[in-house]
């Protein structure tokens, strides 16, 4: 069984591959290309399709590009496999905060621990389904859609009544010599306030993000714990953050993530 499931996830992760030259690709190509029946490849691109990766119409498959770069696809499997590396370090009874970045939302669907309480100003997570043993709390606060996040005085209240184990955060940019930064002007304000009240702190950001720079700081490399990235960091990268007081890091391969 695992001989033939491990066949399974590299033929997934070559249609993959394969999609991200060509950029479409019809059922019976693939079945051809990778001589297994349309059948067998219709559940490969379902599995594909559940988790982002490529949408169908017609019998074609099309990769998902929500980045607009020929890296988009890759990217999207970075950010699944850090969040999922992420959850790792959620332990039983944590409060934890996450901002309103879509890889720290995605860790939630991987967090096995027990009685944990995720504090957002994420407005997505209320269309999570499977949560399991989580308690959810929204901070509440001014609505910016269309990334639904939370800020403004009510989300900073309700983030400094509350001491947390650890926090997860995202960026826009993360580099030695500006630390933390935000593309939007009102979130770093509460990205600030998540980092001063918990414990330890981790930045979910795959490696685009690194050693790059946007307009609002909210924190620097000295304030982490842990950096979990994937392993297009270079060492130069790495270097850098470790050099401006950053403690650790983490690089993931990015992959096609197997249900749970």
């Amino acid at each position: 069984m695992k001989r033939s499931k491990a066949y399974v996830d590299s033929r997934r992760e070559a249609i993959t591959e394969l999609l991200e030259k060509r950029g479409q690709a019809s059922v019976q190509e693939l079945a051809d290309h990778f001589e297994v029946s349309s059948l067998t490849i219709r559940r490969d691109l379902d599995f594909l399709e559940k988790r982002g990766i490529l949408t169908r119409q017609y019998g074609i498959a099309t990769l998902l590009n929500p980045y607009g770069r020929p890296s988009g696809s890759r990217q999207i499997r970075s950010n699944k496999a850090i969040a999922r590396e992420a959850a790792r370090y959620v332990e039983d009874g944590d409060c934890i905060f996450i901002n309103t970045s879509s890889v720290a939302l995605g860790m939630l669907e991987w967090i096995d621990a027990h009685d944990v309480t995720v504090v957002t100003n994420n407005g997505k997570a209320l269309l999570l389904e499977d949560i399991r043993d989580l308690s959810i709390i929204l901070t509440g606060g001014d609505i910016r859609p269309p990334r639904a996040s939370m800020t403004g005085e009510t989300a900073l209240d309700c983030i400094q009544r509350i001491t947390a184990a650890k926090c997860f955060l995202g960026c826009t940019g993360f580099s030695g010599e500006f630390g933390l930064t935000s593309a939007t002007s009102p979130e770093p304000a509460i990205n600030a306030q998540m980092l001063k009240r918990s414990r330890k702190h981790y930045i979910v950001a795959d490696s685009s993000k690194l050693g790059t720079t946007s307009n609002f700081q909210f924190g620097s490399a000295e304030d982490i714990d842990l950096l979990i990235t994937d392993t297009g960091a270079t060492d130069e990268q790495i270097k850098e953050l470790k050099a401006a007081g950053l403690k650790d890091v983490v690089c993931v391969t990015p992959s096609i993530l197997p249900a749970k």
